[in-house]
Order: C-alpha cells, then structure tokens, then sequence
C-alpha cells in the first residue's frame, strides 16, 4: 500500500528466485570451507563439540564425522546397542550419509553422530568407526545393527572385534518376498524365525519348511542359514538389543536428515 502496489515492490517471486540462484553461485566450491566454519563455530560454542574432516592431496574434503555434546552424552547413557545405516545418500554431492543411531530408557530414538563418507568402502567404514570411539567415552557398544554389506562387516571386526554385530532382520524378511519361488512360504519362515525360543527349534523347523517346499538348493536361502547366529532371535537373545531388531530406525529418520 505504501508504494502504490504489489507489482512495484520491487522483490517479486522471480527477484526471490534469482537472489537463491546468486547465492547458490556464491557457495559453489566453498561448501567445505562452509561446514568447517560451522563446525569450528559449534566447537567454540561448546568444546565438547567434535568432528574430524579429512582432507586429500588437492585440498578437496574427503571423508567427515561430527558429535555434538547431547550426542555425546547420549552415549554415556544409551551406548549398548548402536544402529547404523547408510542406505540414505541422495544429496547432490554423490556422498554417502551415515547417521549412528541408539534407543534411550522410553524407547525412542537418541542421535550419536553424523558422518558423510566418500564411499562404501572397508577403509572408509573403518576411519568413520575408529574416530567414532575417539568420540565417545567409555566402552565399545555390546551390539551394532547393520544391514548385510561385507565392506561394513569387514571393519566392524577390525574396531570393533568385542562388539556383536547383528544383520537387519527388516532386509533379510524383506528379501525373502523378492527372492522368486520363496515368497510363498514366507508366513511360514516368519513363524519359524520369531515363534521358536530355542536354537534346535528354529534348525528343526527351517529344515521341514525348506524339505517340504523343495528349497534345499536355495543358494540364498542356504547363505542366510549359514548366518543365523547374526539375525535369528533365538541365536542372538543372549546380547542386550533393547528390543531392536532392524536398522529401521534409521530409515524412519530419513525425512529428518533431509
């Protein structure tokens, strides 16, 4: 009303649209310089703020981890059980994004620390895991829950050798409904896997269901029978999981970290 009219403002949707666009130029090739400043920032702030950043030979950001004081804390209390996950990676830099999870005293999901990582490589999943200890005190957790990747398993067993890792169940009954000429027996296989209590059960019902549907030679099959001692609850009830099971919180969390 002042200047006479909307159309004489001078800052219209377009004007909006091309400050971002000039922004946007202004950080293209600083991004790096950005996060550490943010994060030197957050350090200043609270010293028990923590993050290592990896640089390469030409100065360009490599693998990041970072924990703040709540995250830190957090672990003091809720440490046991850890959940990590990295199938969320669809920023633009072509990074991968690893949040590691836990579960507080009501069940719900407490935050440990960030990591953008180069790639899903043993090498970058060990840096990621050993500045991880660095950052927080105490003991090593009693269980850590993945999904199945042998470059995640492999460096697990390297920093982690105390800790018992445990396959995403969520990705394993998943894969059962894909996995052709098997989904049919999939009510099944889930009653065999969370009905019995004890190990002998579970090996005397997984051999009926897999003799009576002709699935002996089942390659899959046979490789997820192999590693029962990693997801099946009747093989993994003696270590403390505070009633997880999958790697599900992290998924949940996506649209968060988005």
């Amino acid at each position: 009303m002042q200047v006479g009219g909307l159309e004489t403002v001078g800052f219209v949707k377009r004007d909006v649209y091309n400050y971002l666009r000039d922004v946007r130029g202004e950080v293209i090739g600083h991004d790096a310089e950005l996060l550490k400043e943010h994060f030197l920032a957050g350090q200043e702030k609270n010293e028990s703020f923590y993050f290592k950043m990896e640089v390469d030979l030409e100065g360009r950001m490599g693998n990041v981890f970072w924990s703040n004081a709540r995250s830190r804390r957090a672990y003091g209390f809720f440490g046991d059980v850890v959940i990590f996950d990295t199938t969320y990676n669809t920023n633009r830099y072509g990074m991968v994004f690893g949040p590691l999870l836990g579960v507080n005293n009501h069940q719900q999901t407490v935050l440990f620390g960030c990591a953008f990582l180069t790639s899903e490589t043993t090498d970058s999943f060990v840096w990621l895991l050993e500045k991880f200890k660095k950052a927080m005190s105490g003991e090593p957790p009693k269980m850590i829950i993945t999904n199945q990747d042998a470059a995640m398993s492999n460096a697990i067993a390297v920093t982690l050798p105390t800790t018992f890792h445990r396959s995403c169940m969520w990705h394993i009954l998943n894969k059962i409904t894909e996995k052709p000429g098997i989904g049919e027996c999939f009510s099944k296989m889930c009653k065999c896997i969370w009905g019995m209590d004890r190990k002998e059960e579970f090996d005397a019902k997984w051999e009926e269901i897999i003799t009576n549907n002709g699935l002996k030679d089942h390659a899959w099959l046979s490789s997820i029978h192999a590693m029962r001692e990693n997801w099946v609850p009747s093989y993994v009830k003696h270590v403390f999981s505070t009633g997880v099971s999958s790697s599900q919180r992290a998924e949940s969390c996506h649209s968060f970290f988005k």
